[in-house]
Order: structure tokens, then C-alpha cells, then sequence
């Protein structure tokens, strides 16, 4: 590939990058231009010693923190990452690189994380390339993270220098606590929060999505960006969007219902009245044509509302909505069940998102680890 071939694609990277990172208002601008530009020189200088594509190394190198960056979250932010460069890829960066590019930058995202496993070549470019930056600022690191540096270093025919091999640290798994669900849900939709940017507790529900349109798209239509904020903060660990790799699961954000849907029926975590269930507080209720059909587009799927129950008694059912009576304001709703009612879920207190274990390119599950036990 020629220079200016490579030269142009990079910038256009470069320029998306710096456009979020100017808008950096703190001390981590600094560290977003430091990190990421140094994590793509390494990456660049491993490309070379593995014969891998220059552009896309540094491109993977820039891009794979953009979202932690941006939204100021770390948690889940491969997988939220590589979700963000996807919508990038139809944006900002259309037309710059081909779909099996893509794929390769999107991948090499979604695991850089997991350092423990090892995935497809450029995936294990960027874990690499992101410990060998971090020896810029740190001589501490765990057992797989310091072989992979020790590897690095050797394959680049540098000298290995002291570094402290510390015990991994020992992680609490997040446990997703249904009651608390109900409770801040109960607390927000009484705030009577409403769908503009003048509310801070409504900037804080849709702070997950990344792009400028963000606010827009949910203007009037984020009752189930409620429930996965409410859901979030109650424990669960859950992408904005999991990947769509040939299964009918999800295949759009959680700030649609139909994801919610989707995502409840392939963990079967879906329950139906008509089998004798009976919903719970912190439960998730998804409506069946409770919209009226002049609010919403011809043709919209059943499940066109969403919100997290508080109560049930009866035939009645009280509930915590976001959007709701689709006035663009949270309220607690009072509702008959029965027709109205689509399906409930139930999410099991030690559900976990394992991501890690499916490769992103094929959705199969493989679990290859770097160091044997």
C-alpha cells in the first residue's frame, strides 16, 4: 500500500480522535492523546516485526479507548467500544476502510481487555501493544500481563527490565439485585424527569451513548434506556449492544425494546401471565400495543414500551416508566394486566455477560488461555 494511501486513512482517524478528545474538560485529555497515540505506536512498531497492516494497527491503536474517553466510562468499554466504532464506520469514518477491515478494528476493540485469552492476530496486537505502553508509566504488572510484556519485548529483540509481578487482583463480581432495580426506578420515575438537556438526571441516562445524535433519537423514545440505566445501576453488567454475529438476539441497542426482548428470549429469562406467572418488584414489564397506533410508525413491532414493575396486585400492576403515557417524562403508571401485558423478565441475580468467551468475528465460543494453568 502507498505511503499517502496510509497517510490519509490514519489522519482521518487521527482527526475523528482529536475531535473527542478536545472535548475533553479535565486532566484525562492528557492521558486520552498520551495513551492512545502511544498504545498505536506500539502497535505499528509489533505490525512490523509480525508482518501485520500498518494502517490497521495504528487505526486499532487510536480507536480501541475512544469510548471509556468519551463517555467517561470504563466498565464494559471493549465491548462498548467496538459498538461505537461500528456506528463510526457508517458516520464519521464511512468509506475508509473495507468490511472485513472493519471487522478486524471492531474485533481487536471488543477483546483488548482480556488479557488473559488469546484471539485473532490483530486482536493480541492491540493487548500487546497496550502493555508495552503501559511500561512507559509502570513496573508493576500481574502474571499474564507480564508475560505478555516479557514476550513482546523479546520478539522486538529489546532487554527485559525489572518489572514487579504482582497477585491479580481479586475482582467482586457484580450481582444484579432485582429489588434494587424496582427501588431506583421507583426514585427516578418520582423525580418526574424529563426528556431534555436541561435535565441532569435525564443526561445521566443516556450518558452510555456516544454519539451527538444520542439525545435526539431518544427524544420521546427512551423508556428503555430508563430500565437499562436502572438496571445497570442495580448491578447488571450488560453492553449497550451485543454483537450480532448470525444469531437473532439483540440485533440493536438496548435502548430499543425489541433488544430487551430479543436478549430475554434467547436467555430465557422471558415469563408470560398466561403460564401463571406473577411479576415481582424490580421485574421488567414490556408492554403489547400500548402505544396508540397515530404515535408510533405503521407497521411497529408488538412490543413498543417498556418499564420496571414496583408492585402487583390483582389484576393491577404499578410500574416505573421512563417516557411514560410517551409524554417524554418518567412517572409511575398504574396499569390493568392482561391484553396490555407482552411478557415479563426475570434476570437471575448472577447473570453475567461472557462476551469474552465468543470470538467476534464467527460468534462461536472459543476460550484459548495465554498462560497454562
Amino acid at each position: 500500500m502507498e505511503g499517502c494511501d496510509l497517510t490519509y486513512k490514519v489522519e482521518k482517524v487521527k482527526k475523528c480522535v482529536n475531535s473527542i478528545f478536545g472535548c475533553i474538560n479535565n486532566t484525562e485529555d492528557k492521558r486520552a492523546f498520551i495513551h492512545s497515540y502511544g498504545v498505536s505506536q506500539c502497535c505499528v512498531l509489533l505490525a512490523l516485526k509480525r508482518g501485520l497492516d500498518l494502517e490497521l494497527a495504528a487505526a486499532i491503536g487510536l480507536l480501541h479507548d475512544l469510548y471509556s474517553y468519551k463517555t467517561g466510562i470504563t466498565a464494559l468499554h471493549s465491548y462498548n467500544g467496538a459498538e461505537m466504532i461500528r456506528v463510526a464506520f457508517k458516520y464519521g469514518l464511512s468509506d475508509l476502510f473495507t468490511e472485513d477491515e472493519q471487522t478486524i478494528i471492531k474485533s481487536a476493540i471488543y477483546h483488548h481487555t482480556d488479557k488473559n485469552h488469546v484471539h485473532d492476530e490483530y486482536d493480541e496486537l492491540l493487548k500487546d501493544g497496550d502493555i508495552l505502553h503501559h511500561l512507559s508509566f509502570t513496573a508493576k504488572f500481574n502474571r499474564v500481563n507480564g508475560q505478555r510484556l516479557f514476550n513482546a519485548l523479546k520478539e522486538l529483540s529489546l532487554p527485559i527490565p525489572y518489572i514487579n509481578i504482582i497477585p491479580n487482583e481479586e475482582t467482586t463480581a457484580n450481582i444484579f439485585i432485582q429489588s434494587r432495580a424496582g427501588d431506583i426506578a421507583e426514585a427516578l420515575a418520582k423525580k418526574k424527569i424529563v426528556g431534555d438537556r436541561s435535565d441532569a438526571d435525564f443526561m445521566k441516562i443516556i450518558r452510555y451513548y456516544p454519539e451527538k445524535t444520542a439525545f435526539d433519537e431518544l427524544k420521546n423514545g427512551w423508556c428503555a434506556a430508563f430500565v437499562y440505566h436502572c438496571c445497570l445501576e442495580a448491578g447488571l453488567s450488560l453492553p449497550i449492544r451485543i454483537p450480532h454475529t448470525g444469531k437473532k438476539i439483540a440485533n440493536c441497542r438496548f435502548v430499543g425494546v425489541r433488544a430487551w426482548y430479543e436478549w430475554g428470549m434467547e436467555n430465557r429469562f422471558c415469563r408470560f401471565e398466561k403460564d401463571g406467572f406473577i411479576p415481582e418488584r424490580g421485574d421488567i414489564v414490556i408492554y403489547k400495543n400500548i402505544i396508540p397506533k397515530k404515535d408510533k410508525p405503521e407497521n411497529n413491532a408488538w412490543h413498543d414500551h417498556i418499564g420496571i414493575v414496583l408492585s402487583c396486585d390483582g389484576d393491577g400492576l404499578t410500574a416505573a416508566e421512563g417516557n411514560a403515557g410517551n409524554k417524554n417524562i418518567s412517572d409511575i403508571i398504574k396499569r390493568k394486566r392482561g391484553d396490555a401485558i407482552g411478557c415479563y423478565i426475570r434476570i437471575p441475580e448472577d447473570y453475567k455477560y461472557e462476551g469474552w468467551k465468543i470470538n467476534f468475528k464467527t460468534g462461536e465460543e472459543k476460550v484459548i488461555n495465554y498462560i497454562e494453568e
